[in-house]
């Protein structure tokens, strides 16, 4: 692992602020994705800023009937929220099943939306990868593939995303929310991730610097 510095943050423009004043940085939450990148050195930051310590954590009815899920909030937490079980059921049941409850425990619903989307060519870097270094080429394409994309893929990459819950999100039709220093913008989840096109190392619309604050659900009729 390559040496960075690491701060944490007790606002959200002030965790704005530490990445956008440094090249190479990057927000963590809970770790369970970024972390193990690093230690294979496929994610190199140059600063991590904590930002589990920032008021966003929780779930709440919005004002709309909807319902409003801090990015902070750990994906135990809102896999067993009452409202979440009850509303959206099958949220919870893609959280529960999407890792084990350490994982569970640790990881965030904003950095589960922003992990990786990979194969075990991007993990391998004896192995060349789009993702890793754009024009490298993609393995996968010739080699080992299974359980890799067999809709939209292309010659450049046919990696999955790795995430149940982002699935469950989209089916009710998320909106994630987010803060730049230039003010609030929001996504739906539908359109968060880029088209795999030629090039794969983009993942999101995010724009630079961006922090994921909550994702917002419509209001849900139940009995």
């Amino acid at each position: 692992m390559k040496e960075f510095t690491f701060q944490r943050a007790a606002r959200v423009r002030d965790a704005l602020d530490q990445v956008a004043g440094t090249a190479g940085a990057k927000f963590l939450g809970g770790g369970t994705n970024l972390v193990d990148l690093m230690k294979n050195e496929i994610e190199t930051p140059t600063r991590l800023v904590d930002v589990r310590g920032l008021p966003l954590s929780g779930v709440r009815v919005a004002a709309d009937g909807g319902l409003v899920v801090g990015a902070t909030t750990s994906n135990s937490d809102a896999a067993a929220h009452p409202d979440v079980r009850r509303r959206y059921p099958a949220v919870s049941q893609a959280i529960l099943a999407g890792a084990s409850g350490q994982l569970r425990n640790m990881a965030t619903i904003g950095g589960n939306l922003l992990q990786r989307t990979r194969c075990a060519y991007f993990t391998d870097t004896s192995q060349p990868c789009n993702k890793r270094v754009p024009g490298s080429g993609c393995p996968a394409i010739t080699g080992v593939h299974h359980n890799h994309a067999i809709f939209d893929w292309t010659d450049h990459c046919a990696a999955t995303h790795p995430g149940d819950m982002a699935v469950a999100l989209t089916a009710f039709d998320a909106v994630v929310r987010y803060e730049t220093l230039d003010g609030t913008g929001q996504i739906p989840l539908a359109d968060f991730y880029l088209p795999v096109g030629t090039t794969p190392h983009l993942e999101t619309k995010l724009p630079p610097g961006a922090l994921i604050t909550a994702v917002t659900l419509p209001k849900a009729d139940v009995a």
